[in-house]
């Protein structure tokens, strides 16, 4: 049987478990590609997906890593991609796939590849990935912003988070950042919000309605749940939009929807791997604006390279939130 080298989980248990060692090579499924792994991105999902948790699981065993950077190894005969194309791509670990971008190979949809400019590098490209197409979708399909508009990000020293500052400043909107710590506090400043608050230190609602007025927010920008949630939405003022993310702090909150009513606040989900069949040609077109903002130095993703051995450490270090920006493990 062909083999290749990966990380491999062989049961649903910690990221910890995960093994240095040999997974069955993939067959190459409609619409999908095999790629050659050069660089791939950690993620708080990884730790979901190992501990059985994540909203989609694959069968044992199989090998995390949902982003990757690298070189188109095998596609069918009537593909987009050819054998040797520079890419960056989500791997269908999103979708029960098995062969996820933390081993030598991986298996990606086509629907959700994107050719790599050739003055962008692998770590570059895996860094920007997600982080930017996600809140993208978020900020323009989802919640349409608008110039002017207040919106507050939860985890903003993230990778996503920063990308999400990012785009909201270039669309003209007024950004507060919400962080963990004085040392993220910051590193955020230097991409120019108008207010930071260290949620862990300050009182959230009481610093930004005694700068900008009672429920002041147009948007809350949310993928931690929790009390970080609950407080951002006492903060909406009427038609308010509430875009939700995920739930990194592990508590998925419940709603109150007569308070959603009588405020009339919108809550809106952003998947935007949803748009892998349903608006292909969408995320294409976002995806080429995003790498010409990066190209022409409108956008600057923060990370950290690492070794592949070092993955299981990193991944303790985002479970435990001690991470800015992203991490990209190459290979």
């Amino acid at each position: 049987m062909k083999e290749y080298k990966a990380w491999v989980q062989n049961t649903v248990s910690p990221f910890t478990n995960l093994e240095f060692s040999f997974m069955e090579y993939p067959k190459l499924g409609q619409e999908e590609l095999i790629i050659e792994t050069k660089a791939a991105t950690l993620n708080f999902a990884d730790l979901l997906l190992s501990s059985g948790m994540y909203q989609s699981n694959p069968r044992l065993p199989f090998v995390p890593g949902f982003e990757v950077a690298g070189y188109v190894k095998e596609c069918s005969s009537d593909s987009n991609f050819t054998i040797g194309d520079r890419v960056v791509a989500a791997t269908t670990v999103f979708r029960s796939g098995r062969h996820g971008s933390f081993g030598e190979i991986c298996v990606a949809s086509e629907n959700l590849t994107y050719k790599l400019p050739e003055n962008v590098s692998f770590e570059d490209g895996a860094a920007i990935l997600m982080s930017y197409l996600t809140s993208d979708f978020a900020l323009h399909r989802r919640a349409q912003i608008k110039p002017n508009e207040l919106i507050m990000i939860n985890a903003a020293a993230g990778g996503v988070g920063l990308a999400a500052v990012q785009l909201a400043k270039i669309s003209g909107a007024r950004v507060i950042a919400a962080v963990g710590s004085e040392e993220k506090k910051e590193l955020i400043k230097q991409f120019g919000p108008e207010l930071v608050i260290n949620y862990q230190e300050e009182n959230v609602n009481e610093i930004i309605e005694g700068v900008f007025g009672k429920r002041p927010l147009d948007i809350l920008y949310d993928q931690v749940g929790g009390d970080a949630y609950q407080q951002g939405i006492r903060l909406l003022g009427s038609e308010g939009r509430a875009l939700i993310v995920g739930f990194a702090s592990g508590n998925i909150p419940s709603q109150i929807l007569s308070y959603l009513l009588v405020k009339n606040i919108s809550i809106m989900g952003v998947f935007m791997i949803s748009f892998e069949n349903n608006d292909r040609e969408y995320l294409k077109k976002r995806m080429d604006l995003i790498f010409d903002l990066f190209i022409n130095q409108q956008i600057e993703p923060i990370y950290k390279t690492i070794k592949f051995d070092e993955i299981i450490n990193y991944l303790d270090l985002i479970g435990s939130r001690k991470t800015v920006g992203r991490i990209v493990a190459l290979r």
